[in-house]
């Protein structure tokens, strides 16, 4: 699964003019956004004067998902409500690593700052040593 960002710039005055950015980014992924969409300046509608195909690093990605489930067995509802799981991942999604234990909000946005600018091999190894 390829991912990669589109760098896109506009007419730089009439952004300046219009109060917007004049660059923006496009990130294609697994074939959702297509480069036509890295075309027009999202602000203003401008026609991007320049694209530049960008190759994401390996760094690591954060995702908490909501842990809120149905016991359909015992016939309770909203069990974990309120509680996520954290996950890390590479850029292509080939490796990832997904909590065991549920976590309130702001566990898992403490735990994420762990993350903050590692390479996936990196993160890794932190999440092996904060036993997550």
């Amino acid at each position: 699964m390829e991912k990669f960002v589109f760098l896109s710039d506009s007419d730089s005055e009439h952004a300046r003019e219009t109060g917007t950015s004049s660059i923006w980014y496009t990130v294609i992924h697994d074939g959702t956004l297509h480069r036509e969409q890295a075309k027009q300046n999202p602000w203003n509608q401008d026609e991007s004067v320049f694209e530049k195909r960008c190759y994401l690093m390996d760094d690591c990605m954060v995702s908490f998902h909501p842990a809120r489930f149905e016991d359909r067995i015992d016939r309770q509802q909203d069990r974990n409500k309120r509680q996520y799981f954290i996950e890390i991942s590479n850029q292509d999604v080939s490796s990832i690593l997904i909590s065991r234990l549920v976590y309130t909000w702001n566990q898992v946005i403490e735990f994420a700052s762990y993350f903050k600018g590692l390479s996936f091999n990196t993160a890794s190894w932190v999440w092996k040593s904060k036993k997550l």
